[in-house]
């Protein structure tokens, strides 16, 4: 990744007069050296604004630009030293003069050490200041560029000004051209079509717009009535077939978690799991396709053997890509035309903001810069993130741009440029960074880390600090945050709504990423095993992701010899089992250090050598001990062990990481405590995964929640096994910014009294909190900070909230009254009998803000009913999906749940006793599983989607206007079509001539062969069935079935002749 040299100097003064201040130079006696550098690079940084815009055509600039560099980076290893040795000699400077403190004799021999290294470091800093008053002086200043004082960074924060709209860009892409593209395509795909499987095809150049263009189609209401199981499925060059099976079944199954278990799996296991899951009608997108192997070779074959039909949409930049998978149509995505794409542009720059005549004035100049764009909808959009409300002067400036015309850069990335060029010179650093990962689902929390673990992010960036809440503490991971938000808002990243509706998982298009690429080519590549690195042998990499087939992790020759690499990232490497010495000693800059996945079981202990480390990621690895020379890392600040199934225990030695801010230990199945000492570090900002321990034989070496009373920066905090804790009462005082906290007991492990008085002694936590989970709580009640009447003032920022496991509760707390609450789950509570008016709490609105409720193993559960709730009470305004899985003594659904106006989607499975669904507001979708008991649904006119599996006592079902698609799956013994069926039939008939508008379009059914040869054409079921526009009916293994359409005509049956 290239240095943005401005920010790193301005950097390094900030720190540099921060450690003037705290006397660090003076102990070290390098005080006038380091004086003298910051004059240098005073006057130095006068010319770098026109020295980094005229290198990319001048050879000598380019040459000074990247000594500059090297100093910079030398510089960065140099202050780090600093902070490492002085600050050991002002700790005991101050030990020393205190009577009463003695000083450890390994405290006191470090500090000898540090002694004897003043005269390297000063050593360093002279030869640094000699590099710069060579380049100083250097003839290419003199001949070539300008001193010109550097102005402030000024820009406006998008992420502030409009929370929402940016965030929403790729919806609002609209013109005549896309808005006919969605109606053809979704027309074809929604046509009456006999076959198992149909492709269809969207082509064009990169930054067109097709993958805008499929996923308004995937979102289209009509696409999800018919298609009620959707996949997207980003491919790219560099797929593995094991990947997008994973990925695949995860999305069938509904659950990362579900997924851990599929490492290992063959091919074959995977093509089985996928087949085995696959029970709908399915549209799969596959967004980015180079090669027609992936359907041709790969998807097409396990679909063809699953039991559901199937349409496929296939993005790609190549015609010639998709004629081999014999597509039903290819659609060619053309450039904007002028008017589209101002329209594009001015709703980005604008907002629907301004006046319609001043708006207008812009528009000559906005048409010009749409025809320099070549109606490319992505270059319109980084051009309308660099216009966001601006005056006409920066149009201007904009269009007349040197940019446009840079020989270095491809035409079609230009425009690009700009946007990045219009960056702050944080922000671009940032940006660059995010190039070192191939895949679309970047995760930003993660990214995050990176950012600040290689300095990228400055504490003293006002600009973005001043839009945080004045009353809360920044950290360097809000401004994070808000950097992510802002790269988002010029749309130089694209949040994967699609992923994630939190928007923490992005995505970089492929044509920002050649571009960075090309601003990076000097530090940092993106390497594959077995390709050549090919890189001039000047150029000192400071970056890489690689991706290891070995077993022992081999980096390319030219790092080992430079030495200078300050972030190893290793990707796609599970195989990787080991890291030699001999590799680390050979990377003593080294910041970041990513091992994520692979099969790593042991760290050497060299990795204690390496003072520079900042982030050490663990997860997923086959690791069983980390070496106790991981105390070393005094500038560690994250340390990643999740998922670590081989880890057995922590070292004593991670105490003295005062440094450390984020360590995650979940999921590691083997660690039973946490080392004594762990408070001490109270820089954390996330502690997950903290294991109680008791003060026994058994678990001597461990700690108890009192531990935790002086971590007041925590944002984050999960505590595992609260059975042991002893004490523990200001285990959550003192903690002003928690916004993350779960608290988990073993199961089966506690005694009622001593859960009920764990929670109760805990403080109330902060009402910061954003989001709390109770995991297996034995308690019969909850702690009194959760049953309040004040619940809604103690937590007003409740959003997320989750109570898995409460096997002696009787009572929910009145969750009702949470003003912020959007998303609930109860699983597991296993004593609730009843849930009355208490759970809404006595408001005039119940749940004001909830969208997601889900209920899951409530054995007991048998009434849920508001009668006591007055009808001027709002109740659950904003609820838009119900799950209620495994409540088989739930006898009826609250008569008020109508109230709810907003509910789309309701999910029943095994409630056994549930006899009647009726009277709600369903605007999508219902679906049924194992309802044995049910046996009335009517007087939901709003519904479109019923799915019905399994409820053989079902004798009415009516009154269901606006049903568009009906599938049933009927029990074995079944042997005629429900009688409630024909009734359905006849109404919908009736409906039709009376408003003119047919409603029920489609019925699948699976059933025994005996039913679907009933429905055959001409048998008993047929003039039943024939009255509706498309019918599937199939055996449960999909190997016998019968199609029909009605208009056009279509008829296909495959039945045993016998």
């Amino acid at each position: 990744m290239a240095m943005v040299l401005d920010f790193f100097i301005s950097k390094f003064m900030t720190v540099t007069a921060n450690m003037v201040e705290a006397e660090i130079f003076k102990v070290l006696g390098v005080d006038k050296e380091i004086k003298a550098l910051q004059e240098r690079l005073g006057i130095i940084n006068g010319y770098l604004h026109q020295a980094e815009r005229n290198r990319h055509g001048n050879n000598e600039i380019d040459i000074w630009v990247r000594k500059l560099k090297d100093v910079m980076y030398d510089a960065d290893d140099v202050i780090d030293l600093c902070m490492i040795e002085g600050g050991k000699l002002l700790k005991a400077q101050v030990l020393s003069g205190s009577s009463t403190v003695s000083i450890p004799f390994n405290y006191l021999f470090s500090c000898f050490q540090c002694l004897k290294y003043r005269h390297d470091i000063a050593n360093q800093i002279i030869a640094l200041n000699s590099k710069l008053e060579d380049l100083k002086k250097d003839v290419v200043i003199k001949n070539n560029l300008d001193w010109a004082t550097k102005e402030p960074d000024e820009y406006v924060n998008r992420a502030t000004a409009h929370e929402t709209s940016h965030l929403q860009v790729e919806g609002d892409i609209i013109g005549t051209q896309i808005e006919t593209a969605i109606e053809t395509l979704v027309s074809l795909i929604l046509e009456n079509n006999p076959k198992k499987c149909r492709v269809f095809g969207v082509v064009g150049t990169g930054g067109i717009g097709k993958s805008t263009l499929a996923s308004k189609i995937f979102e289209d209401e009509r696409i999800k009535d018919y298609f009620p199981n959707r996949k997207w499925l980003y491919v790219s060059k560099n797929y593995t077939e094991s990947d997008l099976l994973k990925k695949l079944i995860k999305f069938e199954e509904g659950s990362e978690t579900k997924g851990k278990n599929l490492e290992g799996n063959s091919r074959a296991e995977l093509e089985n799991r996928f087949v085995s899951v696959l029970t709908r009608n399915t549209l799969i997108v596959l967004d980015d396709v180079w090669d027609s192997s992936v359907w041709i070779d790969f998807l097409r074959k396990p679909i063809m053997n699953s039991t559901i039909s199937c349409t496929v949409l296939v993005t790609s930049r190549k015609e010639k890509v998709i004629i081999p998978m014999k597509p039903r149509y290819i659609h060619p995505v053309e450039k904007m035309d002028e008017g589209s794409g101002w329209n594009l542009l001015k709703h980005l720059a604008f907002e629907a903001e301004g006046d319609e005549d001043e708006i207008s004035s812009f528009e000559e100049i906005g048409i010009k810069l749409v025809n320099k764009c070549d109606g490319l909808p992505l270059a319109i959009k980084a051009i309308g993130g660099v216009l966001y409300q601006q005056n006409k002067a920066k149009w201007e400036e904009v269009l007349e741009s040197d940019a446009w015309h840079m020989d270095l850069i491809e035409e079609e990335l230009r425009p690009l440029y700009l946007s990045y060029e219009d960056l702050p010179s944080s922000l671009r650093q940032c940006f660059l960074y995010c190039s070192l990962y191939p895949q679309k689902d970047m995760y930003s929390k993660k990214v995050i880390q990176f950012w600040v673990a290689e300095g990228l992010i400055m504490d003293e960036q006002d600009k973005l600090r001043r839009d945080l809440p004045s009353q809360k503490q920044r950290t360097m991971e809000d401004l994070g945050e808000q950097i992510y938000r802002e790269l988002i808002c010029r749309n130089l990243l694209e949040a994967d709504a699609l992923l994630d509706v939190s928007k923490s998982f992005f995505s970089m298009h492929d044509h920002f990423r050649s571009l960075s690429a090309n601003l990076m080519r000097e530090e940092g590549i993106l390497y594959r095993h077995g390709r050549e690195l090919q890189v001039d042998d000047n150029i000192k990499i400071r970056r890489l992701s690689i991706s290891c087939m070995e077993l022992n992790l081999v980096l390319p020759t030219q790092i080992i010899r430079q030495g200078c690499l300050r972030t190893l990232i290793l990707m796609d490497s599970p195989e990787t089992k080991m890291i030699e010495d001999s590799v680390l000693q050979a990377l003593p800059c080294l910041r970041v250090l990513d091992l994520t996945a692979t099969s790593i079981e042991k760290i050497p202990d060299c990795i204690g050598d390496l003072l520079h480390l900042r982030y050490l990621d663990l997860a997923g690895t086959d690791i069983r001990e980390i070496p106790t020379t991981i105390g070393n890392l005094i500038n560690l600040q994250t340390l990643n062990v999740y998922g670590c199934q081989y880890l057995e225990r922590l070292p004593a030695s991670i105490t003295k990481l005062h440094n450390l801010r984020w360590l995650n230990m979940i999921d590691c199945l083997l660690l039973t405590y946490v080392p004594r000492g762990i408070g001490k570090l109270e820089n954390f900002y996330c502690l997950e995964g903290f294991m109680v321990g008791q003060n026994d034989s058994a678990y001597e070496e461990g700690c108890d929640l009192e531990e935790l009373k002086n971590l007041s920066e925590l944002r984050f905090l999960s505590i595992f096994r609260l059975e042991r804790a002893g004490g523990g009462a200001s285990a959550l005082a003192n903690k002003p910014f928690l916004k993350h906290l779960a608290l988990s007991y073993s199961k089966g492990q506690m005694q009622i009294s001593k859960a009920e008085r764990i929670c109760n002694e805990m403080t109330q936590p902060s009402a910061t909190l954003f989001d709390l989970v109770f995991h297996e709580y034995p308690g019969r009640q909850f702690p009194s900070w959760m049953t309040s009447s004040s619940l809604a003032e103690s937590f007003p920022n409740l959003t997320f909230l989750k109570l898995l496991g409460l096997p002696c509760c009787t009572e929910l707390p009145p969750l009702g009254t949470l003003p912020q609450l959007k998303y609930l789950r109860i699983e597991s509570a296993s004593a609730i009998m009843t849930i009355g008016s208490q759970f809404l709490g006595s408001r005039s609105s119940a749940f004001p803000k909830l969208e997601v409720l889900e209920f899951e193993d409530m054995p007991t559960w048998e009434e849920w009913a508001f009668n006591e709730t007055p009808l001027a009470v709002k109740l659950s305004p904003s609820l838009r999906a119900c799950g209620i899985i495994d409540c088989p003594k739930l006898r009826a659904l609250p008569d008020d749940l109508h109230r709810a106006t907003n509910l789309s989607q309701l999910v029943l499975r095994q409630t056994y006793e549930l006899g009647e669904i009726n009277h709600l507001t369903l605007t999508y979708g219902l679906e049924v599983t194992n309802g044995r008991g049910l046996k009335k649904i009517s007087n939901i006119p709003t519904l479109r989607y019923l799915h019905l599996d399994n409820c053989p006592n079902l004798e009415c079902v009516e009154n269901l206007g606006k049903l568009q698609h009906l599938m049933l799956v009927c029990s074995k013994k079944t042997k005629q079509l429900p009688t409630w069926l024909r009734g359905l039939i006849e109404q919908q008939r009736n409906n039709t001539a009376s408003t003119h508008s047919r409603s029920l379009r489609k019925f699948e059914m699976q059933c025994n062969l005996q039913l679907l040869k009933s429905c055959l054409e001409g048998n008993e079921n047929w003039d039943t069935i024939k009255q509706i526009p498309s019918v599937r009916v199939l055996t449960y293994s999909g190997q016998r079935y019968m199609r029909y359409t009605k208009d056009p005509y279509n008829y296909d049956a495959k039945i045993p002749s016998n």
